[in-house]
């Protein structure tokens, strides 16, 4: 059998408006008698009136999560790690997925608000900093992951991109390859722009020409990097020796083409990914790609988002900014 509030009230000798802050966090009641009523809850089975307190203009025991692209196996892992993480908190995820489409982004917020989750996390913000001040402005907390605005600093995890694909190009540039393609997404996407200084950088001091015509965009996705390798060899002369793609997914799709342009990996050509995701060791050749630990991304900012919403309203919150360092691992498709 469970309880409510007005049971947990009787039981603890308290006001319901006591019982309400002590559950929420929120107000100003003792440390004692906060934990005096979470102690009873958890005695007697507290269950909450969730549509009671979303009727009330409170929110749900549910965040919202919007990612760039659900069918990526990479987002699916970051979305585990969130989801574990919710659970143990007793937190529901409701999902959205954007493609990286902004109009798509803006209606993700929007119709997760309507649902009254208590905060998102959001790995899509081509729509740029002006849905994160509404959000703000609205008190709705929020975190990033694996994103981020260099003019907006706010809550973010996410790995170095830029030492990640510093660490593939020296591994590559070490192998003996010197023109190294690089296929990758729009600049407006944070994680694009790191990669590609990372990219750039290691080049410069490996002695390399850093070449624009060896860098091609594309839509991030198996077909695209199909396409864009299909046409790179079209279009480059000489040819690239190695080919680094922004992502793993990408970097099947390149795999695909180099065997129909009969190109051996590595013999011919090098390559490598970027993300580690499951079947990355499986492919043929196995991939060498960087791992940069997506389900801690999303547990970590789960953990965020989860203190956020529960702050108590007397204290001022700390922006929280997490970097994880990546891992190369090498296989044999860079030789």
């Amino acid at each position: 059998m469970t309880a409510d509030m007005n049971d947990l009230a009787r039981y603890c000798g308290v006001s319901i408006t006591t019982v309400s802050r002590a559950l929420r966090n929120k107000g100003e009641i003792s440390k004692e008698t906060r934990e005096k009523v979470l102690a009873a809850a958890k005695e007697l089975n507290y269950m909450p009136n969730l549509p009671a307190r979303i009727l009330a203009g409170g929110h749900s025991n549910t965040v919202g999560l919007i990612v760039a692209d659900n069918s990526n196996p990479y987002y699916a892992e970051l979305i585990h790690g969130a989801e574990d993480c919710a659970k143990d908190y007793g937190y529901g995820v409701i999902l959205y997925n954007t493609n990286e489409d902004d109009q798509l982004e803006l209606k993700g917020h929007q119709m997760l608000l309507e649902n009254r989750v208590g905060g998102l996390l959001i790995t899509s913000i081509t729509s740029g900093k002006q849905p994160l001040i509404e959000l703000n402005k609205r008190k709705i907390p929020f975190v990033l992951l694996n994103r981020f605005l260099e003019d907006y600093p706010t809550d973010w995890v996410r790995s170095n991109n830029e030492l990640g694909a510093y660490q593939i190009i020296q591994h590559l540039c070490s192998k003996g390859y010197k023109r190294i393609l690089h296929i990758t997404g729009s600049e407006t996407i944070s994680s694009v722009r790191e990669r590609q200084t990372g990219y750039i950088n290691a080049l410069k001091e490996n002695g390399c020409d850093v070449d624009p015509n060896l860098i091609y965009r594309c839509d991030l996705n198996l077909e695209s990097g199909y396409k864009s390798t299909l046409k790179a060899f079209r279009e480059l002369d000489p040819a690239p020796t190695a080919i680094f793609a922004y992502s793993d997914l990408l970097a099947i799709g390149v795999l695909k083409a180099l065997h129909e342009l009969g190109k051996k990996v590595p013999a011919d050509v090098a390559l490598a990914g970027y993300d580690n995701i499951e079947y990355s060791p499986f492919i043929e050749p196995p991939l060498t790609t960087v791992d940069q630990f997506a389900y801690e991304i999303g547990s970590e900012g789960m953990k965020i988002l989860i203190e956020k919403i529960n702050l108590p309203e007397d204290e001022e919150w700390q922006p929280k900014q997490i970097i994880l360092d990546p891992e190369l691992c090498v296989r044999e498709s860079s030789g």
